[in-house]
């Protein structure tokens, strides 16, 4: 009996009893937790990253849409900006814009309403078009124009519009006016100056003032309009509009301005917008929804549009970047939508020759992009 009943205690002290971790064990599993929510959150990352690539994607293929049913309606594509001396019949205007720098009219500072503007009927958003003006410029110093003349699409300018942003651009924030869609208005070589004979459908610029470049070999070219006649290499093999991440902002255009000890000019220029065009830098102006294929994608140390550039080049140098660079912040490339209609991710190690015909419409290479 007694060796039961002393069996029967132990059994019930056994029972009361609970084993408990020791510290070396705790620490084993925090780490163990630690490590798989390391190994899970890059994944969660990337599923996000193709959420946001997926709805730039889609953003693009609407855009793209927009410029061929522009092109069905009116037999040209868009242009991506026209200036008062170009004769256009197809909606723009025509007459005196008043020139900042020297204070006279009828020379052409600024131009007119760009292809971002010009397809809102065309993508479903034919409210927001019916509130500019074909009447004053687009682009520019809007308050220094004189009464009635250009103070008409400020507003609308500077309003946002979403279906020009990408998730992934992080300075693409609500109240930022910005784009990172530009038309594709040529493509070709990176330059400092033209050499004799050499046009543009040789692959250079049309137009050179300062670092300013204008490519007219593309589609969405300025001062002019293009037709799917005119691209002889296939509408398949012919970019038309491309993601870009280097439209300056008016938070980078202070931030220059300060960098630069106030040479740069905040004062005398506008923030630049997804409707913008054209703005006065010393004597030229730059196209801000427009560039050619002509850097490498990504290829610009230009990679914060609300600061100064990091390596702090000048500002003409990055006015010239904006014009011939496209990329994102998406890894790897950008997005391009094709004169067919078609939107591809295109690789940063694309041959860059391959890259700058692709830009080209008549370059007579057939050539199209295999990623």
């Amino acid at each position: 009996m007694h060796s039961v009943t002393t069996i029967s205690r132990q059994s019930r002290a056994s029972g009361i009893l609970r084993p408990a971790f020791t510290l070396v064990e705790l620490l084993v599993v925090i780490a163990i937790i630690g490590t798989l929510v390391g190994l899970l959150l890059p994944a969660v990352q990337a599923a996000r990253e193709a959420a946001r690539l997926a709805t730039c994607q889609n953003k693009l293929s609407q855009l793209s849409k927009g410029c061929l049913n522009y092109e069905s309606a009116r037999g040209m594509y868009p242009p991506a900006f026209t200036d008062v001396a170009f004769v256009n019949p197809n909606n723009t205007y025509i007459g005196q814009i008043y020139n900042t720098s020297t204070g006279q009219t009828g020379q052409s500072s600024f131009g007119t309403m760009p292809w971002t503007v010009r397809i809102l009927p065309f993508i479903e958003d034919t409210q927001r078009y019916t509130k500019f003006r074909q009447d004053s410029p687009f682009g520019g110093d809007y308050g220094n124009y004189p009464a009635g003349t250009g103070g008409g699409n400020k507003a609308q300018a500077y309003t946002p519009n979403n279906a020009y942003q990408c998730p992934s651009h992080k300075n693409s924030l609500p109240a930022t006016p910005n784009t990172d869609y530009f038309g594709v208005s040529g493509g070709g070589q990176n330059t400092g100056s033209i050499p004799a004979g050499k046009k543009p459908s040789d692959g250079y610029p049309w137009f050179l003032r300062n670092t300013d470049y204008y490519y007219d070999n593309g589609v969405i070219v300025i001062n002019g309009t293009v037709g799917t006649n005119g691209i002889l290499d296939g509408t398949s093999k012919q970019f038309m509009v491309a993601e870009t991440r280097y439209q300056f902002t008016y938070e980078s255009e202070v931030a220059w301005d300060a960098a630069t000890s106030g040479s740069f000019g905040v004062g005398r220029v506008s923030r630049p917008s997804w409707a913008g065009t054209g703005r006065n830098l010393w004597g030229g102006f730059v196209g801000s929804t427009a560039g050619a294929a002509v850097n490498g994608i990504n290829t610009s140390d230009f990679v914060d549009t609300s600061a100064a550039p990091a390596s702090g080049c000048g500002t003409t140098i990055c006015a010239s970047e904006q014009q011939r660079t496209f990329g994102s912040y998406h890894p790897g490339g950008c997005n391009i939508g094709f004169a067919d209609g078609s939107v591809q991710f295109v690789s940063q190690t694309i041959d860059i020759n391959l890259y700058r015909r692709l830009g080209s419409r008549a370059d007579g290479n057939a050539g199209g992009y295999n990623p």
